[in-house]
């Protein structure tokens, strides 16, 4: 234990969640060749719980709660997201079935459904990278790894960039595969202030 300033700093090992961060974003960057759906989907859950797990873990060993609550809320919010897709999506279908074909109020109505669903998913979409970006700044101070900033700005800058025909989605898909670096390149060890 050493003292900086007037606040003793004690040295704590974080080697096993940088592990637990890095193969989650491997697993969350694994099927994106493959495109299966089944297996997208549950690698896509095991990879974000093992992140989660591993954000939940430094923000304790770290002493900074922000890093895990933020990440947590935008979880929350990517899930409330899919959920509002989905269920927009499934409106919009099941009024396409029972409408009469040529019934312009109902092909108006689903059109208009379909917009509005977009928009409140990207709005979700944008407060959700927001508190990621958010949670990799803090993340990014307490381990002295400037590349969780990197990469949660490259997340924030895809989220918003996302209508421009895939351009946005690439710079996620980039964010993320930087955010797998970082985690495997962090330190082992980092001082951690107030022990």
């Amino acid at each position: 234990m050493m003292e900086q300033g007037n606040l003793p700093t004690q040295r704590v090992n974080i080697s096993t969640q940088k592990m637990l961060g890095g193969i989650g974003y491997i697993l969350v960057l694994l099927p994106i060749p493959l495109m299966i759906p089944l297996i997208w989907i549950f690698l896509n859950i095991a990879g974000y719980i093992l992140v989660l797990i591993s954000m939940y873990q430094l923000s304790n060993i770290l002493r900074k709660p922000a890093i895990f609550q933020k990440a947590l809320i935008g979880t929350i919010l990517i899930l409330a997201d899919i959920l509002i897709a989905f269920a927009f999506g499934l409106m919009a279908g099941i009024s396409s079935f029972t409408s009469t074909r040529g019934e312009t109020g109902a092909i108006f109505g689903l059109g208009l459904g379909v917009v509005v669903a977009i928009i409140v998913a990207y709005a979700i979409s944008l407060a959700a990278f927001y508190f990621y970006k958010e949670a990799y700044d803090i993340l990014a101070q307490a381990t002295n790894q400037n590349l969780f900033k990197i990469a949660g700005l490259l997340l924030f800058i895809g989220a918003i960039t996302v209508i421009l025909f895939g351009l946005g989605a690439l710079l996620i898909i980039v964010g993320e595969i930087v955010l797998a670096v970082a985690f495997f390149t962090a330190p082992n060890e980092v001082e951690v202030q107030g022990a």
